[in-house]
């Protein structure tokens, strides 16, 4: 008789029905769209960490550490390193 295995996909789907393993599985995600949206707003302007970090007047390694670690910035960082790029955005209640 041979064993039934799981998919990984399969193993997701069950532990989706577990609260807490939703919302942190939502939280990396929203992690994720905030990391790359920084990368893009920076790429789109066709601008360096290096040159992001000279117009917000920081260091550059602040930059990369910024990008890792989007969902940590104030709103005030995150509106600067914004305005660096040339973009302005609102936030929105979904």
């Amino acid at each position: 008789m041979a064993k039934h295995s799981k998919t990984l996909s399969q193993i997701h789907d069950e532990f989706m029905h577990d609260p807490k393993y939703r919302a942190a599985y939502e939280a990396e995600l929203e992690q994720e769209h905030l990391q790359e949206t920084l990368t893009t707003w920076r790429k789109n302007a066709e601008l360096t960490s290096a040159q992001v970090a000279e117009r917000m007047g920081i260091k550059p390694p602040t930059i990369s550490r910024m990008e890792k670690n989007a969902t940590k910035m104030s709103y005030e960082t995150l509106r600067r390193y914004a305005n660096a790029c040339g973009v302005r955005f609102r936030l929105q209640q979904i």
